[in-house]
């Protein structure tokens, strides 16, 4: 190891010693040997709510919860380093350094497992385009109280999860991106900085920086799930407590921002996160030797899809985009969108079909990814000028599940993170028949909700009364009523309603069994209504293919 290490820094110091910047390392540490910490006294180094939640989810405390041995970080900075950050889980830290010999030194430490070179000062520094949004274009406004956004809650039923009262209320989101540019100023925000549901903030790229006035990228991802506008745009959770991490540089693509994802997820395990949503991935860095191959997406490589791996099991539900490479050379999913047992969110348009730039799966050990979709060609946002607007991205589509998911399990808090994913998935409109396209499908958040609260979810009608197939739907469905139906209910009708709230078709309901042609309807979701005159009887979302 020792050697490898000597020819990897003699190539990097001999073409680069002469950059201003500092060098990024990660430092592996064999153990955590004579640590100051002890697994019965947790509270010194978790929050009560952290603690918390392994105990509601049974799950307990362990040698990757206690914090890195300081004296091994001690040793390190004493050769002239700096620390950047530090990972307990991975057991290991990364350090600055502008003189590159001194890091033969730290590799001759004897605790010192591994060393790796994560970022190259000044190496052909270029904006990480998969960080960005697609232009942009203005829309016009609704008047459904949600506004532009109605279509990307209601293409998962999420506007019925907010009128049964959940709106994510209790459930604490951290969310990883580039910047939240002038999120604090922005009236969109304003209930969310009133009501104390920002709970903090932390840069993991430069914790000097004026967190408010870097990117974009944030503010936009934000808005999908934070934004409070009436009757110009609602998010999916708009009740949530929110802490927002900086994790990636916008200036460059280098593998020291998977380390500061990794920093990132710790501190949100530490401050008692329930949720944490990414909009951020990794294949090709900007010196391509660091790059990923697509055997490497297998959840066990990169250090960012293990940490999302260990925050699944210390009982937090991680989302992470598929990533915009659907329509590029390498195609697949990006890390740690290849992470076990979190969701994998794509994207879709509002006609279902996969956004030709949403990641492709399987991962290369042949899981399905992405696990779920939602919409992410002309999804509504709130940009950081204060106005409505629309934008592509994987990145927008996986804020919209993040926030249901928070507002799910405000309605299901006795239910473990593993219980609420199974139920999101089970609930995905291609479940019996998933694909490395979609995934599971689009899921419907109002049948999560009440197939895990165990309740009625269709208004007058129950279940057994009322059958519409096939659903998907091509050609047209057929209804089959229970004669209690047809024998107390007169004028009933067949109503479609789409993304929009607009009605845009209605038919007559013929007896027990009446067939309706769809033929001339377009792809997309809709919500089915029976009604008795202008009583809503039952209601049931359609996919239209």
């Amino acid at each position: 190891m020792k050697r490898i290490f000597a020819i990897l820094l003699f190539i990097t110091t001999t073409s680069y010693v002469l950059a201003a910047d500092s060098y990024k390392y990660w430092v592996q540490f064999s153990d955590k040997d004579s640590s100051l910490y002890a697994l019965d006294d947790p509270s010194v180094y978790l929050s009560t709510k952290a603690v918390a939640r392994r105990i509601k989810q049974n799950i307990p405390i362990d040698s990757t919860d206690l914090p890195v041995n300081e004296s091994y970080i001690d040793s390190v900075l004493l050769t002239g380093v700096s620390l950047h950050t530090k990972s307990k889980w991975l057991n290991g830290i990364t350090i600055s350094v502008t003189d590159t010999s001194l890091m033969q030194q730290i590799a001759n430490l004897p605790f010192v497992q591994r060393i790796e070179l994560t970022y190259i000062p000044n190496y052909l520094k270029k904006a990480n385009t998969d960080a960005k949004n697609f232009p942009s274009k203005r829309v016009a406004q609704t008047n459904n109280g949600y506004g532009n956004a109605y279509a990307q809650i209601n293409m998962h039923n999420g506007d019925w999860l907010h009128q049964a009262g959940f709106k994510g209320q209790g459930i604490t989101i951290a969310v990883l991106d580039v910047g939240y540019l002038h999120v604090n100023a922005l009236s969109a925000f304003s209930q969310a900085f009133t009501n104390g549901q920002i709970l903090g903030t932390h840069d993991f790229v430069n914790p000097a920086s004026d967190f408010y006035s870097t990117h974009e990228h944030g503010c936009q991802v934000l808005s999908v799930m934070a934004a409070y506008y009436y009757n110009n745009y609602i998010g999916t959770a708009p009740e949530a407590s929110y802490w927002l991490f900086r994790s990636e540089d916008e200036l460059s693509e280098f593998p020291v921002e998977i380390d500061n994802m990794v920093a990132a997820f710790e501190f949100a395990d530490s401050v008692g996160v329930d949720i944490v949503t990414s909009s951020l991935g990794y294949s090709n860095f900007n010196n391509p030797i660091m790059s990923y191959t697509y055997a490497q997406m297998d959840g066990l490589t990169s250090r960012a899809s293990i940490a999302q791996r260990i925050a699944n099991r210390k009982g937090m539900i991680v989302l992470n985009s598929a990533g915009n490479e659907g329509a590029k050379p390498w195609h697949y999913i990006t890390a740690p969108a290849d992470a076990d047992s979190i969701i994998t969110v794509g994207a879709v348009t509002e006609t279902l079909e996969r956004s030709s730039f949403s990641g492709w799966g399987p991962t290369y050990d042949g899981r399905i990814k992405p696990t779920v979709c939602a919409l992410g060609t002309n999804t509504a946002i709130i940009t950081s000028d204060g106005n409505v607007s629309v934008n592509n991205g994987t990145s927008l589509a996986c804020p919209i599940i993040a926030g249901l998911t928070a507002c799910l399990w405000q309605a299901l808090p006795d239910f473990t993170n593993a219980e609420i994913i199974d139920l999101i998935v089970k609930n995905g409109s291609q479940f019996e028949t998933p694909d490395n396209e979609i995934g599971f499908g689009i899921p419907d958040f109002y049948a999560a909700y009440t197939e895990g609260a165990g309740i009625t979810k269709n208004l007058v009608f129950a279940q057994k009364d009322v059958k519409i197939y096939p659903n998907p739907a091509k050609t047209g469905v057929r209804i089959e009523l229970s004669t209690d139906i047809v024998d107390n209910y007169t004028k009933l009708s067949f109503v479609l309603i789409n993304l929009s709230g607009r009605k845009v078709f209605t038919e007559k309901i013929k007896g027990s069994v009446t067939d309706i042609p769809l033929s001339r309807i377009r792809q997309g979701v809709y919500t089915i209504l029976i009604q008795s005159g202008e009583q809503i009887l039952y209601r049931e979302k359609l996919i239209k293919k």
